[in-house]
Order: structure tokens, then sequence, then C-alpha cells
């Protein structure tokens, strides 16, 4: 078999895009996760959603439009890539798995799946032995299998606090440790907040430079983060548009308040300087620090009424 290479800019497909979102109970997993998704898919793009937990997602079919398959025990490994598949065939534009924790914890899944070959033997291979073999086997098939796929994948991923004595607190994500690492981007929620990103453990994430001017420490997830992914799938690295914050429009005593301090500013500092320059850079200064002790004195003056200037609505510009 003979091969041929060709420019990189010719690529006009999507690359691989994968995201886990890791959270405790009530930390706005799914939610977040459909947000992600639509954000991907645009506003008119087709979503699927891998149910593990009974329809859970199905209480927010009245916030998003996407369509459910309701998987049920065992949650083999290979029965997620075979969906992940199913829904690139089908032509969704992305996939929602909630929850991907099943695969590794649930019925069926990769450590129920350990305790099957354990038992076994009898209960006699040690927890590194031969009862590991098969499901580990299956979950990195899994993991290359999904790799090959071109549809964007949003994992939703349970995760919970241990303690490690004495007095260490650790969150651990309920999936294979290292599943986090396999995917384009992976972050935790935070924990008393719905929805908002934590990065506050460097550790606990995995960013390119391009991914992180998309998702910041305590920003709440939105459609726009997940359009942005897209963007970057496509070959268009543009950063998350953030809106500039709104400008103020302050009234004439504000600006005339301004002035006043500026111009006090500039002829004390001047006044320090003057002392230390030659005869002639004095006299220069003591001119400038007149105009500008006139500029303050005619802030003042306004401020008294002087100018005639009542009407509130007669801002400058």
């Amino acid at each position: 078999m003979s091969f041929s290479f060709v420019p990189a800019e010719r690529f006009k497909e999507r690359a691989g895009l994968f995201v886990s979102l890791t959270g405790g109970t009530n930390s706005g997993k799914t939610f977040s996760a459909l947000r992600l998704a639509r954000g991907i898919a645009g506003p008119t793009g087709k979503v699927a959603v891998l149910d593990t937990e009974g329809g859970r997602t199905l209480h927010l079919k009245g916030d998003f439009a996407f369509d459910a398959n309701v998987m049920d025990p065992p949650f083999r490994p290979i029965r997620f890539a075979e969906a992940a598949k199913a829904a690139e065939d089908a032509g969704y534009d992305a996939l929602v798995i909630d929850s991907f924790s099943m695969e590794w914890a649930g019925l069926g899944g990769v450590l129920d799946w350990q305790a099957e070959e354990h038992a076994k033997t009898g209960n006699k291979d040690s927890t590194k032995g031969t009862s590991w073999i098969k499901p580990k086997m299956a979950h990195k098939a899994m993991v290359y299998a999904l790799l090959q796929r071109r549809i964007p994948i949003i994992f939703s991923i349970r995760g919970e606090e241990t303690f490690v004595p004495p007095n260490t607190k650790l969150f651990k994500a309920i999936t294979n440790k290292q599943f986090p690492f396999e995917v384009t981007v992976s972050f935790r929620l935070e924990s008393d907040r719905k929805g908002y990103v934590d990065l506050s453990d460097p550790k606990s994430w995995k960013m390119e430079g391009a991914h992180q001017e998309i998702f910041k420490h305590g920003e709440r997830i939105s459609e726009e983060h997940g359009a942005a992914l897209a963007r970057w799938a496509c070959g268009d690295h543009a950063k998350v548009v953030r809106p500039e914050p709104p400008v103020t429009r302050r009234g004439k005593d504000a600006l005339f308040a301004d002035a006043r301090t500026k111009a006090e500013e500039g002829s004390f500092a001047l006044n320090a300087w003057r002392f230390e320059l030659p005869e002639r850079a004095r006299a220069a200064l003591d001119e400038i620090t007149q105009e500008l002790d006139q500029i303050a004195d005619a802030a003042d003056a306004r401020e008294a009424g002087d100018y005639g200037l009542t009407d509130d609505r007669s801002e400058a510009a």
C-alpha cells in the first residue's frame, strides 16, 4: 500500500473534539454539558444524549432540543464505543454521555467486571492480578475507538471528595484516572455554584493554550464556550468574544472634579521639581503651574455656579 501526503491546510474536516466535565452532586454537570453541546452543534444542529442514569437528562427536554437513548446495564465499555459510532453515523453534530462514570463504576462496568473475574478465581488473585486483564483491555479498546470518532463528545463525569489521612481532602473523578487526560479538554465544576468552571487546582484540568483562552476560572459554562470550541476544531482559533464592560456616562460635575484633581496633582508635582532645575527652566515651569492653577480655579468656580450651567443635561461629550 502506498501513502501520499498533502498540505495540512487542505483538510477541512473538523478535528476530534472531546470534553470531560467532572463535578459532584448538584454541580450542574448535565445542564452544562447540554449547553456546551448546543454551542458546538449550533442553534439548528442535532444533539444526541446517551443517558446512563435512568433518564435523568429527560428532565431538561424543556430547556434543550435533543434526541436521547436511555442505556440500561450492563455498562460494558464496548457499548459506549458503539453508541458514539451510531451517533456519528446518524449525522448528529454533538453527543453527550451522561454519566460516563457508569462505564467505570456502574453495573457491569469495569470495576464490576473485575469483581466478577476475581470471583471466578475463587478470590485468589491479587488486586493487580488476572482479574483486571479483560476489563482493562476492553476499556482501552473503547478509548481507542472513541479517539477515531469525528463527532464532538461531551463526557459528564461524577466526582466525589475523599480524605487521605491525616487531613488531606482530595477530589476524585469516578472514572479511570487517566481518562480525563485522553480527551481534548477536561476540567471540573465548582461544588457550591452550578455550572461554574473551577481551575483552582492545576492538577484537575487539561487544556492547551487556545483552550485556556476559552475557559476561565469562575466563568459559567455557556453556549458560547461550545461555539468557540467548534471554531477551534474547524481550524479557527478565535477567542471567546467577551463583552466589553458598559460605558457609564459621567456628568459634568464629575468631569470638572477630575480636571481639578489632575490639575492640582500636576501643579504639586511641578512645584516639587522646580527647585532642582536651572533658573530659566524654573521660569517656564512657573508659567505652566499658573495655567494648571487657573484650570483648577475654573473647576472650583464651575462648582460655585459661576458658569451658569445648572441643567445636568448639558453633559460634556
